[in-house]
C-alpha cells in the first residue's frame, strides 16, 4: 500500500494555503501558495495544462475541460505535496456586464453607519441579481453627502443624503453554472469566482494608475479584454473574440506550417521591427506533412504576415476605448500584458495607435514563482493570487456564497472515494 496522503490536505495545514484556477482557451494554470504572517505569498505548487474543451471562453467539451482542469491541478498538488480543497477561479467571457449605478439614500441628518452602506449594497445585489446574470463584483468607488463628491469613506460623517457611485459585474448564469460543475466534478470547491480583468487590474496597476486613469490590456490567445479604470474602480470592461492564436493561424496558412510549428516561429522570432538589419536574414522551419521538408522563410515576409493582424487587435481595441465615452479619463497611459505583449517592437507600435504612453506588465509581488512562470503569459494567474490577499474595495459578492452546504458534503465525500482508490 503507497504511503497516506490524507493528512496533505491543505485543510490540515498550518500555514494559510491560497490555491487559484485560471481557466482560459489556451492554457489551465493552477498556482498553490502559502502566506506568512505578512501575507506574503510564496508558491509551493505550480501547474499548467494544454485547455481542451474550451473555445474562446466557451465551454464545447465538458469532459475534455474536467480533464484538463485534474491534470492541471494534480501537477500542482504534486509539486507542493498537498491536496488542496479549495480553489479561487478566474472567470473571462464575452458575456460580461458592467454597469455603473448611482443611487441615493435618504438619512436626514443621522450618522452614517456601515448598516446604510449594508442597506444600500443588499439593495444592488437584490436588484441586479436576476434568473439570468450573476453578480461576480460589486465595487464602490465615490459616495457623496448632500451632492458633495469625492468622499472616499463616509463612514463616522452626518448627512441628509448619502450618494453612493458604484461599478456592478455580472456575468450569464448558465454560463457560470458550466464552469462551476467542471470545476466541482474536478473535487473541488470553488471559494469564489473573480472576473480577471479586474483582478489583474488590481494587481498589476499602481495606485496611481488607478486613481488617475489607464487603459489595460491584456492580449490572450483567443480573447482580449479591455479595462479601463478611474478614482481607483473599473468603471468600463470590454472582453473581444480576438487573440494571439489568429497570428498563429495566419502563420500557418501562408506558409504551409503546422500550428505548434507557427506558434513556435512567432514566440522565437516573431517581431514588428522592420528596421532591423536582420530583416533579410532567413528561419529554418520544417514545412506541413510527413515528408517534413524544411523551407526557408525571411523575417521580412513573417513581419509582413504579423503585422497587418496586431494592428487589426490592436486597433479594434484603440476603437472600443474611443466608443466606450470613458477615453478622456485615460490619464495618458496604456497598459498591456498577456502573452501578444512580448512580441518585439510592440511597445512603440502600440502606442503609435493609441497615441498615449505604454507600458508591458507581467508579474509581480510573488515570490519562489517558478522561472516560466515570470512572464506575461501568466500574468492572470499570478493576479488572481496577488487579487486573494491584497485589499481591494469589492464587496464580494458572488453566486457561490449562497452555495448550499450539500455541494460541499458532496465534494468532501469525492475526495475521500479517490483517496481510497489512490491508496488501495
Amino acid at each position: 500500500m503507497t504511503k497516506s496522503r490524507w493528512f496533505n490536505y491543505s485543510y490540515f495545514s498550518k500555514s494559510p494555503i491560497v490555491a487559484v484556477l485560471d481557466v482560459g482557451s489556451s492554457k489551465i494554470c493552477c498556482l498553490i501558495a502559502k502566506l506568512d504572517k505578512n501575507n506574503t505569498i510564496s508558491i509551493v505548487g505550480a501547474g499548467f495544462q494544454e485547455s481542451r474543451g474550451l473555445v474562446s471562453g466557451v465551454i464545447t467539451d465538458m469532459s475534455a475541460l474536467e480533464n484538463s482542469v485534474r491534470n492541471c491541478v494534480a501537477s500542482a498538488e504534486k509539486m507542493a505535496s498537498i491536496r488542496i480543497r479549495k480553489v479561487i477561479v478566474g472567470f473571462s467571457s464575452v458575456n460580461i456586464d458592467i454597469e455603473n449605478i448611482n443611487i441615493e439614500l435618504d438619512l436626514k441628518g443621522a450618522l452614517i453607519s456601515q448598516g446604510d452602506l449594508n442597506k444600500a449594497h443588499n439593495f444592488l445585489y437584490e436588484k441586479h441579481n436576476t434568473e439570468n446574470k450573476s453578480i461576480l463584483h460589486i465595487i464602490p468607488f465615490q459616495y457623496s453627502i448632500d451632492g458633495n463628491k469625492g468622499v472616499k469613506s463616509p463612514l463616522g460623517m452626518f448627512g441628509d443624503k448619502l450618494g453612493i457611485d458604484i461599478s456592478i459585474i455580472s456575468a450569464d448564469t448558465n454560463t457560470l453554472k458550466n464552469f462551476a460543475n467542471v470545476v466541482k466534478n474536478s473535487d473541488l470547491e470553488i471559494e469564489k469566482f473573480v472576473y480577471t480583468p479586474y483582478s489583474t487590474g488590481v494587481s498589476l496597476l499602481s495606485q496611481e494608475e488607478k486613481e488617475l486613469g489607464v487603459a489595460l490590456i491584456d492580449i490572450g490567445a483567443t480573447l482580449s479584454s479591455i479595462s479601463i479604470f478611474y478614482n481607483g474602480a473599473m468603471l468600463y470592461s470590454k472582453v473581444i473574440p480576438l487573440g494571439g492564436n489568429m497570428v498563429t493561424n495566419d502563420i500557418s496558412r501562408i506558409f504551409s506550417l503546422s500550428i505548434s510549428n507557427s506558434e513556435r516561429v512567432k514566440i522565437i522570432n516573431g517581431q514588428l521591427i522592420e528596421e532591423l538589419e536582420n530583416s533579410l536574414s532567413t528561419i529554418e522551419v520544417n514545412a506541413l506533412g510527413e515528408d517534413s521538408e524544411s523551407i526557408e522563410i525571411t523575417r521580412r515576409d513573417l513581419i509582413s504576415v504579423i503585422k497587418p493582424r496586431i494592428f487589426e487587435i490592436v486597433n479594434t481595441i484603440n476603437e472600443l476605448i474611443q466608443a466606450s465615452n470613458y477615453n478622456k479619463v485615460i490619464a495618458n497611459r496604456v497598459v498591456i500584458t498577456g502573452g501578444v505583449s512580448q512580441m518585439d517592437g510592440l511597445l512603440d507600435f502600440s502606442s503609435k495607435i493609441f497615441d498615449k504612453k505604454v507600458r508591458i506588465a507581467k508579474p509581480q509581488n510573488i515570490t519562489a514563482l517558478p522561472e516560466n512562470m515570470k512572464s506575461p503569459s501568466f500574468s492572470v494567474v499570478c493576479s488572481l493570487l496577488n487579487f486573494a490577499v491584497i485589499e481591494n474595495n469589492d464587496i464580494n459578492i458572488n453566486f457561490h456564497n449562497k452555495t448550499k452546504n450539500s455541494d460541499s458534503y458532496y465534494v468532501y465525500l469525492q475526495k475521500i472515494k479517490n483517496w481510497f482508490i489512490e491508496n488501495f
